[in-house]
């Protein structure tokens, strides 16, 4: 079958579908917030110790959707290569903060159950030490194709598979013509000292992959528009070494739209645009205890409250 797309028009079509995608979904009546939250194993886990784990998330009642745990209360619950628990909240708006404090009452609860019941306990740290050559506790092909890419592409890769936790934190994106200013706000953040990454985190972060990680392009550039960012954050991302291919996306395979979706999902900017929701995503704040976690959402909530 021959190629649906040449190289010279790979972005302007994923562009093209990215802004069409966009117009189904927006403009949305209110804003809304979200965070993924990881917790590191105190201990070295391995596949058998994530089965057991998921053993009590469905005690708890979490049900089954994918590789995941879904709850009642909306919260995800699914794992990271290194036995990383992460817990992915619903949809919230600024106002729900008594949601958002049943939301931290329940991650502890099921924290505190898999250390009862299991022996397991689970940090709110953002690095632990001496982690890159411990077992994978995920094996499949992404996490497997990725291990391998991080021996070969940098040196600390496979201590940010294992011996990292972060926070991501979401804002929806409302309309396109907040899109520039959300972005440009998110950037701000992943380089202060409020949001930014542990100097430790950092370098493991800037030593694991040059082609994904690190911050993404266009923070400190002026943009006309929210075409132009769309178009040069995918540009970026057509050069970046697909996983298992070992070239870059623009020649790879499979260069379908949907195989361009998910090798977005292997970019691992500060910043990253989530076409779900659809989001803007920060990703460089380092896990933390709950408590602490809890003025650091509200601190995030009051400064995007500003965003016009």
């Amino acid at each position: 079958m021959e190629d649906l797309y040449t190289e010279h028009s790979l972005a302007e079509t994923f562009c093209r579908h990215y802004l069409d995608t966009l117009a189904v979904c927006l403009p949305k009546a209110h804003r809304t917030y979200g965070f993924e939250y990881e917790f590191l194993p105190a201990g070295m886990l391995g596949i058998q110790d994530i089965v057991r784990i998921d053993r009590v998330l469905e005690k708890l009642g979490g049900q089954q959707s994918g590789g995941a745990r879904v709850f009642e209360n909306g919260v995800l619950v699914t794992f990271e290569p290194g036995g990383q628990i992460e817990y992915c909240s619903p949809p919230l708006r600024a106002d729900e903060s008594e949601k958002f404090e049943e939301l931290l009452s329940f991650i502890d609860l099921v924290n505190d159950r898999i250390q009862s019941s299991l022996g397991i306990e689970y940090l709110g740290v953002g690095f632990l030490p001496g982690r890159a050559n411990f077992p994978l506790c995920l094996r499949s092909p992404r996490y497997l194709q990725m291990h391998r890419r991080f021996a070969r592409a940098g040196t600390r890769g496979h201590e940010m598979m294992k011996g990292t936790a972060s926070i991501h934190l979401h804002i929806s994106i409302g309309n396109l013509d907040e899109l520039v200013p959300l972005f440009y706000f998110l950037c701000e953040l992943s380089g202060s000292n409020d949001f930014g990454m542990s100097p430790e985190r950092r370098d493991i972060w800037s030593r694991t992959d040059p082609t994904r990680s690190g911050p993404p392009p266009c923070c400190s550039e002026s943009l006309s528009g929210p075409d132009q960012l769309i178009g040069r954050l995918i540009r970026y991302a057509l050069e970046v070494v697909v996983l298992g291919e070992e070239v870059p996306f623009e020649k790879s395979t499979d260069r379908s739209f949907s195989a361009f979706l998910y090798h977005m999902t292997t970019i691992f900017t500060d910043v990253r645009f989530n076409l779900k929701g659809p989001t803007l995503e920060l990703r460089t704040l380092d896990s933390m205890p709950i408590d602490n976690f809890r003025s650091k959402w509200r601190q995030f909530i009051d400064r995007a409250k500003t965003i016009r």
